[in-house]
């Protein structure tokens, strides 16, 4: 017994690195709307240093973006109905390329719909910002909340749990940036505010990216005014 509790913490080791060793998450389902992007790529070499959105449809459908965003140079990677395991798992294809120097990311709401934990999804989201740093130690994340959409009211819940732990990791690294987009949409009992919605009650209309847009530019700017010194060497 005493010689298995010596090898104990070199089991756990080993298993620790057999998990870190596993291939990342991927999916057929998007495997188009990937090389789909990288075609786009090949065509006409993406900036470097820009300023990339990264997560599932909410962001993907932001068609007034490049505009909102402007003078940024932008690059919107948001494919699909997409899950923190998909947008993790395409990372060396459509994230760490780029080396972006200000990330918008803004998944985690369809893992939680499909019955993932809040754990599980900050812990993803940590990843994905290690990952990053690792690639790109001068790159600034903007993190924003779920979206607690009156489609999945049942999921408020969860999702809150989930904003609570991108809160505690934005308050863990001054490079990280939390912005809560509820406010926005919704009114303080939660309900829709008018015409911020589509007709599905779960994606932001116009007005919706609009309302967006005037809690999540100023974390832009501050992000990108933070790298000022080191993209400009």
């Amino acid at each position: 017994m005493l010689r298995f509790l010596a090898w104990l913490p070199l089991l756990v080791l080993s298993a620790l690195a057999a998990e870190a060793a596993k291939p990342a998450f991927t999916s057929a389902k998007y495997d188009k709307d990937i090389a789909a992007f990288e075609t786009a790529d090949k065509a006409t070499p993406p900036p470097q240093g820009a300023l990339l959105l990264s997560g599932a449809s909410s962001l993907r459908l932001w068609k007034t973006a490049a505009r909102d965003f402007s003078p940024y140079p932008l690059m919107n990677r948001g494919f699909g109905g997409s899950k923190t395991t998909e947008v993790l798992g395409y990372m060396d294809r459509i994230t760490l390329p780029y080396h972006p120097r200000v990330v918008v990311f803004h998944c985690g709401s369809n893992d939680i719909n499909a019955g993932e934990t809040a754990e599980a999804v900050i812990a993803r989201v940590t990843e994905y910002h290690r990952r990053l740093r690792a690639e790109n130690p001068h790159a600034q994340l903007v993190l924003l909340s779920t979206t607690q959409a009156p489609s999945r009211r049942t999921k408020w819940a969860e999702m809150k749990k989930a904003d609570e732990g991108f809160r505690a990791l934005a308050a863990a690294h001054p490079e990280v940036r939390f912005v809560d987009i509820n406010p926005g949409l919704n009114l303080p009992d939660g309900e829709p505010r008018p015409g911020l919605y589509l007709k599905d009650n779960l994606h932001p209309s116009e007005a919706g990216y609009a309302a967006m847009l005037k809690v999540i530019r100023p974390a832009v700017d501050a992000a990108w005014q933070a790298t000022e010194a080191a993209f400009k060497r």
